[in-house]
């Protein structure tokens, strides 16, 4: 389904980042994701802020002073940190309710996407989830792949940051190359996902810190937010096209990059293009 798809100036690998629980480490994560260029999506409980700097939880002051200004996302962890799947149906509504308008107020934009707290979901949380309007939610299981996701409310990332493989992975992912036969080789996603409170509390920066190195500040990666991923891909789902082929009409409002039989087209957002 994805052969086509190329992300914003063809670029056929894409990075993205999902951290949880709103921390004090954030701030120092931040720094480190915006000195190589790499974009996040922080997971926050809104009930769960520090009444007091000096934690390890931030403030609310000092989360919104951390990510509404930056290059990050937003997303929701549920409001209290329950596990979804180990809870009412009511108690899943306003888990993911509150939480999503407590953000939504807090940063002024709108939330659509979340990790699920404590890797915790079911059928009947992703049920509820569709009630809620969410369009993404992250697991915590791990998939070593870089494959566009095709269940968005049962995101797998493709690893966490402790995992043992993590730069053989990192290594595998840098050097795929786009083959000739454009058929044989989808686009890469490579997904990584963690607590930054990890960081301090193994005493291994140095762990995230190479990762970003190593992936960060190329020409041929897109740097992304969850949200900025799941919004491109859905975009170019949309894309119509003739029977005969040679017209492509792009009904949304962002432009998307593809690969069309080989050749690099761009479809302009609402514009309709003649293939020649």
């Amino acid at each position: 389904m994805y052969r086509f798809l190329r992300f914003p100036e063809w670029k056929y690998k894409a990075v993205t980042l999902s951290y949880d629980d709103g921390v004090i480490f954030d701030k120092k994560l931040i720094e480190i994701l915006d000195k190589y260029g790499l974009k996040c999506t922080f997971n926050l409980n809104s009930e769960l802020y520090a009444s007091k700097t000096g934690g390890r939880r931030l403030t609310k002051s000092e989360a919104t002073a951390l990510y509404k200004n930056s290059h990050h996302e937003v997303a929701i962890h549920g409001a209290k940190h329950f596990s979804l799947a180990e809870i009412s149906t009511e108690a899943m509504l306003r888990e993911i309710m509150t939480d999503r308008e407590n953000l939504e107020r807090q940063f002024g934009r709108i939330i659509k996407g979340m990790a699920y707290a404590n890797g915790s979901f079911s059928d009947e949380v992703v049920e509820v989830l569709k009630t809620c309007k969410i369009k993404y939610a992250r697991t915590i299981i791990s998939t070593h792949a870089f494959d566009i996701p095709s269940d968005w409310l049962r995101l797998c990332p493709t690893c966490h940051h402790s995992d043992k493989d993590l730069y053989k992975l990192t290594d595998k992912f840098l050097t795929y190359n786009v083959s000739d036969n454009f058929w044989s080789n989808p686009p890469r996603l490579f997904y990584l996902w963690g607590h930054s409170f990890e960081f301090n509390d193994h005493n291994d920066w140095e762990t995230i810190e190479n990762f970003a190195k190593k992936v960060g500040n190329r020409d041929d990666v897109w740097y992304c937010t969850n949200g900025e991923v799941y919004d491109y891909v859905k975009a170019f789902e949309k894309l119509e096209y003739s029977v005969n082929g040679e017209t492509i009409y792009n009904g949304t409002d962002k432009d998307v990059y593809i690969c069309y039989y080989g050749k690099n087209v761009l479809v302009k957002a609402g514009k309709v293009l003649k293939i020649k």
